[in-house]
């Protein structure tokens, strides 16, 4: 309806996934690096995981696309499948032809074994990708690790790729699925679009539209990136309302309110987030601020019959959502622990009580408690203000990607060995730990803790916001 009022060839915010469309933010790509590297290696599962509508039906695409002719695919979308079915299935994606009314399951397994040495003898690899696997029963999810037992000297015969919403983490720490949890070689948890990465979306979906002018205000795509947190898929329900209601105003842009007017139609709400009753609110600062009381022991918040002001709660449930935002974190839930709920986007929590020297060595974001029991956060560029700070902060790092106990320490080592010169090499680790927490003025301790952890993970990647740059 607004295709000709506005220049546009075509729909730009279809929900239907056009390849035309394809937008990889910065963190579809290295989600895709992830993914693309893991089949280069010798394992035999990988794992992508996001919310809801975070593109990761988008990333698997482009990795197909990118895949050598040589590749077999296989693609599952329907997982609601017994093992029987998987098996089937498996063969009709690869063409294998079995008789359908008697094949066993011993049969369609030699089959897919005899496919799978074939191919390698080829040169050609196969991969399966299925969708939507936090649904897989367990039972088919280990009939998919048998297949992959099949391997020679150096690598698996057959790739798995899980793509699937948080819950398929849970489902992989379940008991019976310990095996195969440990044979996965790479994993990636799709975050939402950052504000900036929003932006470029709504511009380049409404360029390959046709669009010859931006037809989205600044303050718009603000808008519609704290209305829907940078989910691509509610960012097209909304962008697509939005130029209906400016379309219906004559107007020749969207607008902020036509952003607001498409949240109350698709929601049927002024806005559900600022109505949270005071006690949801309560519980959630509550729960934090014990968290970071218990961490440091002389940083006595509250006793048993007093609750922080009004101020000081909202204070707190702010400045952790800044944070959230900083981190390009949705909004955390007022009722939830947030440092049990950044856990999800392989995140980790860190509660300390040491120098703003220490804090600028680590160089991520903090947030820095207040002897009134309000918090300030602390980013690139903010100028620090001490004033009545108790000398407690928390700071959020992105954890290691190790599988196990193993691959963690191997990733240490890693880690280690880039900071310290080769003669440390042979001396005990604790020596190690203290001569790089010397050298960064971080707290000796001789033991991997947690701030020299996230120190570490400042440095391993590029991933995540900084308090500065590091200096060459």
């Amino acid at each position: 309806m607004y295709q000709n009022y506005f220049g546009l060839q075509a729909e730009p915010f279809s929900i239907a996934p056009d390849p035309n469309y394809l937008y990889l933010s910065e963190r579809h790509q290295e989600a895709l690096a992830h993914l693309t590297q893991g089949l280069q290696g010798s394992g035999g599962f990988i794992l992508l995981t996001g919310e809801v509508g975070t593109g990761k039906t988008t990333v698997s695409r482009a990795l197909l696309e990118q895949l050598p002719e040589s590749t077999e695919t296989a693609f599952i979308l329907n997982p609601m499948l017994n093992e029987d079915e998987l098996l089937a299935s498996l063969c009709d994606e690869f063409g294998i032809r079995y008789q359908k009314r008697s094949a066993t399951r011993k049969t369609l397994t030699d089959k897919l074994s005899q496919f799978f040495l074939k191919a390698n003898d080829d040169g050609r690899q196969c991969v399966v990708l299925i969708d939507e696997a936090q649904h897989l029963r367990p039972q088919v999810l280990e009939q998919l690790r048998l297949l992959t037992n099949l391997e020679t000297h150096d690598r698996k015969l057959l790739r798995v790729i899980l793509i699937g919403q948080p819950e398929l983490q849970d489902l992989l720490r379940r008991q019976e699925l310990r095996q195969l949890a440990q044979r996965i070689t790479a994993r990636y948890h799709i975050l939402p679009l950052t504000e900036q990465d929003t932006q470029r979306y709504i511009a380049y979906r409404l360029q390959v539209a046709g669009a010859n002018r931006p037809l989205f205000s600044s303050a718009a795509g603000r808008k519609a990136h704290q209305l829907t947190q940078g989910i691509p898929r509610l960012l097209n329900l909304y962008c697509d309302r939005a130029l209906l209601a400016a379309y219906t105003e004559s107007s020749s842009e969207v607008l902020p309110r036509h952003i607001q007017q498409a949240h109350i139609e698709l929601n049927g709400t002024t806005d559900s987030r600022n109505r949270q009753p005071h006690s949801a609110l309560w519980r959630w600062t509550g729960a934090f601020v014990l968290l970071v009381a218990s961490a440091i022991g002389s940083y006595t918040l509250i006793n048993n019959t007093e609750r922080p002001s009004d101020d000081a709660t909202s204070s707190q449930y702010q400045a952790a959502k800044e944070l959230a935002s900083v981190w390009g974190l949705p909004e955390p839930p007022v009722d939830a622990d947030f440092c049990q709920w950044v856990e999800q986007y392989d995140l980790a929590c860190l509660e300390l009580n040491q120098s703003l020297q220490q804090l600028r060595s680590i160089n991520y974001p903090a947030l820095l408690y207040k002897r009134n029991k309000s918090a300030d956060l602390i980013t690139d560029g903010t100028a620090i203000d001490t004033n009545g700070w108790n000398g407690a902060f928390l700071i959020l790092y992105q954890q290691p990607l190790a599988e196990n106990g193993d691959a963690h320490q191997q990733w240490v080592r890693e880690q280690m060995a880039k900071h310290l010169s080769p003669e440390w090499e042979s001396q005990s680790s604790a020596e190690q730990f203290k001569a790089l927490q010397k050298s960064q003025g971080l707290r000796v301790t001789g033991k991997l803790d947690e701030a020299t952890m996230a120190w570490l993970a400042s440095r391993a990647s590029d991933f995540g916001p900084r308090l500065g740059k590091e200096s060459e």
